[in-house]
């Protein structure tokens, strides 16, 4: 048998692909992806109405410089949800590269908790509190899915092009 004979095969079950033949994109991907832009979730969050006193602990949470960490990851949110036929120049370009930019995420938000905590004056671990620190190593182990599955690769790049059908 032939090397390239071998590449032609599916790699994956048939549930891992929809209607169109391309591989879906897996829940762990979706949920990595709502994690990376949870400033901007709880920010929305704040705005329900409510009494006020319930919604305090979820403002203590959203720092407005970390919103800037989300933006790279909400791009990939978007693409995402326009990964179909036909698939835009800008979606398969965004796609083809969310790996990297979901990467750019999770390392601007590291610069922004170090930033945050060398501003404070205090030590490290004084400056850090549990939430940031959860979220930090969150993120950590976000960018080992991103780089460690053989799925998340093939699926971002998997997208069509517009002359795709």
């Amino acid at each position: 048998m032939s090397g390239s004979r071998l590449d032609r095969r599916p790699r994956y079950g048939s549930h891992r692909y929809d209607d169109d033949l391309l591989l879906k994109v897996p829940p762990l991907l979706w949920l990595t992806t709502v994690f990376l832009v949870r400033h901007l979730l709880l920010l929305g969050i704040t705005f329900l109405p409510t009494t006020g006193e319930e919604i305090e602990v979820l403002r203590a949470l959203v720092r407005p410089e970390f919103l800037f960490a989300d933006l790279p990851a909400a791009v990939v949110m978007l693409a995402g949800f326009r990964r179909r036929r036909p698939c835009s120049a800008l979606v398969r370009r965004i796609w083809r590269y969310a790996r990297e930019i979901l990467t750019l995420s999770v390392g601007l938000y590291a610069v922004l908790v170090l930033a945050a905590s060398l501003r404070s004056g205090q030590p490290l671990r004084d400056a850090i509190d549990e939430p940031i620190l959860v979220s930090f190593l969150l993120g950590l182990a976000v960018l080992a899915y991103l780089w460690r599955s053989r799925l998340v690769a093939d699926v971002v790049r998997d997208c069509p092009e517009r002359g795709d059908a």
